[in-house]
């Protein structure tokens, strides 16, 4: 199956790039059509490992990451789905993975997830039966049986980490859940939506001395003022814009 993904980033010469895509709430029409042309464009273009495919973002329903990525795949792009913790518990999350496997999609993105948003009738009811790190769990020790029952390919499964926090207690605490996750068997690293090019670089030289070597991806995203203005009054859980950043 293509694995370029894992490919690339297991080339220390390679500057890898991929693209995030979040889906509407149609299974067909214009929304649709537009995320199937961006794939398109980036897999003629050349210079992207793998396109990325959110979860429900924000809590709130939108066409599934795995029935997407499995179109895409088809393409000839490599597909990295987001996999979050809020919507299934345990049960649902083994079955989804199985699910994820037979369709070949490999390359997960181990979330907790948002708080849910509004759904069907109104507010959702979360689950977060586990965590993040409980989902590398999870996803490795399906890896073992999925080699036992002949299937060459693990699950390659990444994770979240933002450096992006305003105090030194808040930091430590995403350093703490970055060592955990990776001891999980987390094999790549995705950074939050953050402006600091200090505190990203305090991530990559904390690495090695946490005893790490993730390979480690920065979110880049160019800012409008509306979006600047949602984001630093905190209503995008995980991403961070400073005053400075939203008067500039």
């Amino acid at each position: 199956m293509l694995r370029v993904f894992q490919n690339d980033l297991a080339d220390p010469d390679k500057f890898i790039v991929t693209l995030e895509l979040v889906p509407g709430r149609e299974a067909k029409g214009r929304s649709v059509d537009t995320v199937v042309g961006i794939v398109r464009d980036a897999f003629s273009d050349g210079r992207i490992s793998a396109v990325s495919i959110t979860d429900n973002p924000g809590g709130n329903p939108a066409l599934s990451p795995d029935v997407l990525g499995h179109e895409i795949f088809k393409i000839g792009m490599d597909v990295i789905v987001h996999f979050t913790c809020r919507d299934m518990n345990r049960v649902g999350m083994e079955s989804r993975a199985l699910q994820l496997a037979m369709m070949g999609i490999k390359n997960i993105l181990a979330l907790t997830g948002d708080y849910s948003g509004r759904g069907f009738g109104g507010q959702g009811a979360p689950v977060f039966d586990i965590d993040s790190v409980q989902l590398q769990i999870l996803l490795g020790m399906l890896n073992e049986r999925l080699q036992a029952s002949g299937d060459p390919e693990p699950f390659f499964s990444g994770c979240a980490v933002s450096p992006f926090k305003t105090t030194e207690a808040e930091l430590f605490a995403q350093y703490a859940k970055l060592c955990r996750k990776a001891s999980a068997g987390a094999k790549f690293a995705i950074t939050q939506l953050g402006y600091d090019v200090d505190q990203f670089g305090e991530l990559i030289r904390m690495m090695p001395l946490l005893g790490w070597d993730l390979p480690v991806l920065g979110s880049v995203y160019v800012l409008t003022p509306a979006a600047a203005r949602i984001i630093n009054a905190g209503k995008v859980p995980g991403a961070y814009v400073s005053d400075g950043l939203l008067h500039r």
